[in-house]
């Protein structure tokens, strides 16, 4: 008998193996809703209170808990850049025995609409089997009017649950006996009725039995008028960058108010306070110095014509001259300088022809003599700085080593004008702090438009700050100021710039007697007009002797040599300055009927 039985054992195993492929998903150990009650209170308040039950089997497969979605933002479609918004508060969420009921709550967008979710569950700890989770929600602005009744149209069991739903309920209670009710199934547009819906009294139920993943449950209750508040949907407009930065009748008058007002006081301190001081009095008051010291603000735009003056005032070197006409004591100032101690046999300054495409000449510095007493501070650092590895220097050779010795020279040159009393402040400090005032204002502007953007339509009204914020930015380079007695120098060195500015035939006649040629031709340097300076002299016919100085490689031609000092000190000042190159690397690479879904609320979950 045994014999006989054997051969059916084959069949008969294939057919449990069928039976067991076919089972129902539950019993494999998948994820399911064995129940979904809620129970809905609306409130006189005209609020939703919301109670969800959930029984959650996670089957075998350990989870950390389950998330809940409710929508609470959606396009309006009666207003353009409008949302209607479900205002959500949490009141409880409670477990079952063993289950972990710790949660905590997130907004987040997804394709147009709004959500708020609930995750609730341990991060530390998973759980297998079938689990119950009690959700208590109240909701603000669901409810919808009309002319003859109030109503709400909620989605009670949102259609993006992932998994399927055994049996679903829905309890609804209103302060008033009930007018009329509908239910509605399936996936979201579905017009498919629920399995029951019926009222009593002020009291409506529904129920469907069971739900495929992505189906869900709507349901539709009409409350007599003028038991709840009129209700009216709670609408805030989409941020956009036009709505964010409108003109209307508020931002526009305050944003023009307060640039005017800003702008009015930045203007104010810079008339009444950031200016040049000078002597009371006459021109010659103003120049000399008034007998009481009396000082007084300096106009704005003095149109005063200085007198030309045939000499540097008070035996002025150009680097000075070139520091008090603005502020600066900048590599020009210092080229100049250079070209002065040559003038005065303290070094010669010699070309040197080069193959180099980019450069024609290079210039050899051979020291003459040792830096003395006669030379200014700013001059002895210079002519150490020079002549450091040797008494003599190529100027190529200087390029990228020079910078931290060119600083020095260009502080001690700033402190020679702080110790003759022309600043009222040191102009870099002045400049500085201006400009750190006015980057302050500006941050502070950007970020007011940014918060009034985020959370208003009035973000014009932070513009002005920015604006006045550049300006300050920008207005920091006039910070500096002179004393009365920088401003009276400062007359007698614009007299002696029309001297080598306007020089024609009879002034240069009168400088190539008294062999001035060289001796101003740094002070031409300063003011930017060695061109100028040469052209006066070139008609005269007679030619100065610069040898002693500076050696050409070519015979001496007023314009040709005055192209070379322009040359010398256009590649002076950026090969003084210049630093060496970086080492490191980085990388910077409805008017229809109702439907499944169509109404508030609904939304999904899953567990996580």
């Amino acid at each position: 008998m045994r014999r006989r039985l054997a051969p059916l054992a084959l069949p008969i195993i294939a057919v449990l193996a069928v039976m067991v492929a076919a089972a129902p998903a539950d019993a494999q150990g998948f994820e399911e809703i064995r129940g979904y009650d809620v129970d809905i209170r609306i409130e006189k308040s005209g609020a939703l209170l919301v109670h969800e039950t959930i029984d959650y089997d996670f089957g075998v497969v350990p989870k950390h808990g389950i998330y809940r979605d409710i929508p609470n933002r959606f396009d309006y479609p009666k207003k353009d850049d409008t949302d209607r918004v479900y205002r959500i508060d949490v009141v409880s969420v409670r477990g079952s025995p063993g289950t972990p009921d710790q949660y905590e709550t997130e907004d987040f967008d997804e394709n147009g609409i709004g959500y708020e979710r609930i995750k609730i569950g341990d991060p530390d700890r998973t759980i297998s089997g079938e689990h119950t989770y009690d959700i208590t929600y109240r909701v603000h602005g669901a409810l919808n009017g009309f002319p003859d009744h109030d109503e709400l149209y909620w989605n009670a069991i949102g259609t993006q649950w992932s998994v399927t739903i055994d049996g679903a309920s829905v309890s609804v209670h209103a302060p008033a006996p009930i007018q009329r009710v509908a239910c509605l199934q399936g996936s979201f547009g579905s017009n498919l009725s629920c399995d029951s819906a019926t009222k009593d009294g002020a009291t409506a139920r529904f129920r469907q039995r069971q739900l495929s993943p992505f189906q869900g449950v709507t349901v539709v209750v009409a409350i007599p008028k003028g038991i709840v508040p009129p209700p009216r949907p709670i609408l805030e407009q989409r941020w956009t960058l036009g709505r964010a930065f409108a003109v209307n009748a508020t931002t526009g008058p305050i944003a023009g108010g307060l640039i005017l007002l800003l702008l009015g006081a930045l203007l104010g301190r810079l008339y009444f306070v950031a200016r040049d001081r000078r002597y009371k009095g006459s021109a010659v008051d103003q120049a000399f110095g008034s007998g009481d010291g009396a000082e007084e603000v300096a106009p704005l735009h003095e149109h005063t014509e200085t007198p030309v003056e045939f000499v540097p005032p008070d035996d002025l070197r150009p680097g000075q001259v070139g520091t008090l006409a603005d502020f600066t004591a900048n590599p020009l100032d210092v080229t100049a300088t250079i070209v002065d101690l040559a003038v005065r046999k303290y070094l010669v300054i010699e070309e040197v022809p080069t193959e180099s495409k980019w450069l024609r000449n290079d210039w050899k510095l051979t020291k003459l003599k040792d830096p003395d007493a006669k030379l200014k501070k700013y001059e002895q650092e210079l002519m150490q700085g020079l002549f450091r590895d040797g008494d003599e220097a190529q100027l190529s050779d200087l390029r990228e080593h020079f910078a931290t010795r060119m600083a020095n020279v260009q502080k001690e040159l700033m402190d020679d004008a702080m110790e003759q009393g022309w600043f009222t402040k040191r102009p870099e400090g002045q400049r500085i702090a201006a400009g750190c005032l006015g980057v302050i204002v500006l941050l502070a502007g950007v970020a007011a438009t940014v918060l009034l953007a985020a959370f208003t339509h009035a973000a014009l009204i932070g513009v002005p700050i920015i604006v006045v914020g550049v300006v300050m930015v920008v207005a920091a380079y006039w910070a500096p100021s002179r004393t009365a007695k920088g401003s009276a120098v400062l007359r007698h060195v614009n007299g002696f710039r029309r001297f080598i500015e306007e020089s024609e035939k009879e002034r240069a006649r009168f400088a190539e007697k008294k062999n001035l040629f060289s001796e101003y031709l740094p002070y031409a340097i300063v003011f930017g007009a060695t061109e100028k300076w040469a052209r006066a002299f070139a008609s005269l016919g007679e030619q100065p002797d610069t040898s002693d100085w500076y050696r050409s490689t070519t015979p001496f031609e007023y314009l040709a040599f005055s192209s070379a000092i322009v040359g010398f000190t256009v590649t002076t000042s950026g090969t003084l300055t210049s630093t060496p190159p970086s080492t490191s690397g980085s990388s910077g690479f409805s008017g229809g009927g109702g439907f499944s879904g169509g109404g508030g609320g609904g939304g999904g979950g899953g567990s996580w």
